[in-house]
Order: structure tokens, then sequence, then C-alpha cells
């Protein structure tokens, strides 16, 4: 089932309110107030725009975050950062240029995976 708090908060964070999420996913705004009020569930047409319009993976409506970075998840060794997140490692030169571009893989690794699929975008 999805969780409308996390619509809410999604739409909140963009700074839009909910007429302005309907129209920009094909609907109105007194829809949108029903998914975030748990009176009502977005079918699958509206949960690809939705997903859409986020940026996040259907799933993270139902699940809300992405898995949580561990401690020991994000290691140095001899120069190099190091980010493992289920099967998946990233590593760059401990740097600042290279650690400014490693967060920034870290951040859309994290947004576009799910428990039982990982991808990685360059």
């Amino acid at each position: 089932m999805v969780d409308g708090t996390i619509i809410k908060k999604l739409r909140e964070e963009k700074g839009i309110t909910q007429a302005e999420l309907g129209t920009a996913i094909g609907t109105d705004g007194n829809l949108i107030s029903r998914w975030e009020r748990g009176k009502a569930t977005p079918s699958h047409h509206y949960m690809a725009k939705l997903s859409e319009e986020f940026r996040k993976p259907i799933d993270f409506f139902i699940k809300g975050d992405s898995p949580e970075i561990k401690e020991r998840s994000i290691t140095e060794n001899k120069g190099m950062l190091i980010f493992e997140l289920g099967d998946t490692k990233l590593e760059v030169p401990a740097t600042s240029e290279f650690s400014t571009q490693f967060w920034e893989r870290v951040d859309r690794m994290i947004e576009i995976s799910t428990p039982n699929t990982l991808a990685v975008k360059a």
C-alpha cells in the first residue's frame, strides 16, 4: 500500500501545492489530498507519473527511504573512498575534487536502488 505521507513530504520538499502536483501528473488537487490522507491509493498509471515527477522508484512510495547507509559501508583505504550498497561497490580517490563527485554518485546510487535491484548511473 502506498504511504500518502511520502507523497506529501516529497511535494512539500519540492515546494508545490496539491493542485500543482495534480496538474503535473494529469489529475487534480482533490485526488492528491485523498492520497496524502490515506483515503485513496494511486493507480499504477499515477504511480508511474509520481515516480517520474519526483524521480524516485515506485517502491519508494511503498517502502519509504532507500536502504540506510551503515557506518561500515563507507570506508577509506589507501587514499580511496569506498562505498558499498548491496553487491555494488563504488571507489574514488579521496581528494576533495573526487570526494564531491563520490557523494553525488552515492546519492544517485541510493536514490535509484531498490532491495532487489541496484543500478549506478555515471
